[in-house]
């Protein structure tokens, strides 16, 4: 059994099959949401940053 065989069972060429596919999409409207159902912690994170700076940054190097 070939890979393509699988294809073949839905009676669809492998290229209409990927084109098709919107995999990107799905994926920013996931990441979207994501981000929107995290904002507050996001904001709260960079408000403890700017009240107690980040963990080693006095041993940055800023040339």
């Amino acid at each position: 059994m070939s890979r393509i065989d699988p294809a073949k069972k839905n009676e669809r060429p492998v290229s209409d099959t990927l084109e098709n596919a919107s995999p990107v999409s799905s994926m920013d409207a996931e990441k979207k949401k994501w981000m929107e159902d995290n904002r507050a912690a996001f904001a709260a994170y960079d408000a403890l940053v700017d009240r107690l700076g980040l963990f080693g940054e006095e041993y940055r190097n800023f040339e």
